[in-house]
């Protein structure tokens, strides 16, 4: 990995040196005037999304000192991603047994951790998007554009490492929460700011390589109903599921009542206990469940506020914010509370067709 570093510090010093004789060449064409403009939106942005106070909802005392500020939001933080309640793995073992669930096979488990191609990083790569801010590492996606020649093998021998071993580079285990404001909202409080999550581009390619693997068999574990980050399904086949639902109780008169559920910030309070248990109801085996699991050991975060970053904290839950492979693992983890439902004898659906609804999910919407 030192090694690696070092090839990774000389691409950077070559990238700053093109960067500054484009820089140079941009402002000779440009002349000031546009840089000026540019200059003036940047200052509107900036102004913007400035945070000067904020109100410590311990002591309900408003904090206006930079400082005071990260701190509220970085314990704030803190709060949401501390695991608050234990889990009896014995329990959970039991109630998971209880359920009729699909499960992947060798084959499925060889194709997630087989090793990670030139193929699969070109195309990963290829679908990086410019303009987005870097992780903690500073390298951005145009960065890895630029030298994908020179990083591919390098990419490739790390990824594979990863696979192999169970283990993440430190760099990879670092999050960046910038905060901006919602709309319209109280600017008080902290919760009525939206936090995006910032990693590392390597990581998300990592990610990414991972999610695609699991989408190729995702559909044949998670069930029709549920319509969310299930690739080939869409948000109007469970509204059409609704309608029928509704018509068909119209015309026959059925006691029929609709309940919607949203949960409460269900990404931030994913118990990573229980996921992993659902990854091997699933039929994951324990090399699949390391590969997972290994990025989510000791995860860290800091919140950056105006610009600056707050202490370090600990992250003890929920799914990674900017992971590409986030979306699937909440599909799983939430299939088991839908497949208790299905099976309950004690909630009845209806009947359309020789087939019984009971339940619709988009994602965490139920």
């Amino acid at each position: 990995m030192g090694e690696l570093r070092k090839e990774i510090n000389s691409l950077l010093q070559s990238e700053v040196e093109k960067k500054a004789r484009f820089v140079k060449q941009t402002y000779y064409e440009s002349g000031p005037r546009a840089l000026k403009l540019l200059a003036r939106r940047m200052r509107k942005q900036q102004t913007d999304n400035l945070i000067s106070k904020v109100r410590d909802p311990k002591t309900n005392q408003i904090k206006c000192e930079p400082t005071d500020i990260r701190n509220i939001f970085k314990k704030y933080y803190e709060e949401l991603y501390k695991q608050t309640s234990g889990m009896n793995r014995t329990k959970t073992q039991e109630f998971l047994n209880t359920l009729d669930m699909p499960s992947i096979g060798e084959v499925q488990n060889k194709s997630l951790t087989a090793e990670i191609t030139t193929e699969e990083l070109q195309q990963v790569m290829g679908k990086l998007k410019s303009g987005k801010s870097p992780g903690c590492d500073g390298f951005p996606s145009e960065w890895y554009r630029t030298y994908y020649k020179e990083l591919m093998p390098l990419l490739r021998d790390t990824f594979n490492w990863v696979i192999k071993e169970g283990k993440t580079p430190p760099s990879w285990k670092e999050a960046i929460i910038s905060v901006i404001p919602k709309g319209k909202k109280d600017r008080e409080h902290c919760q009525n700011y939206r936090p995006i999550s910032l990693l590392n581009t390597d990581y998300k390619m990592f990610s990414s390589i991972l999610a695609s693997r699991i989408q190729l068999f995702l559909s044949d574990l998670i069930d029709e109903d549920q319509t969310g980050f299930v690739k080939g399904r869409q948000t109007f086949d469970n509204i059409r599921r609704t309608l029928h639902v509704i018509d068909r109780a119209h015309r026959n008169k059925l006691p029929v009542g609709l309940i919607s559920l949203d949960a409460e910030k269900a990404f931030d309070r994913v118990n990573w206990e229980f996921l992993y248990l659902a990854l091997e109801k699933f039929g994951f085996n324990d090399k699949s469940v390391q590969c997972i699991k290994s990025l989510y050991q000791n995860p860290t975060a800091r919140v950056r506020v105006n610009g600056s970053l707050s202490e370090r904290f600990l992250l003890e839950r929920g799914t990674r914010q900017g992971c590409c492979l986030s979306p699937s693992l909440f599909a799983i983890y939430i299939e088991p509370l839908a497949q208790l439902i299905r099976q309950h004898l004690l909630i009845p659906g209806v009947e359309i067709n020789g087939t019984e609804h009971k339940i619709c999910l988009f994602a965490d919407d139920v």
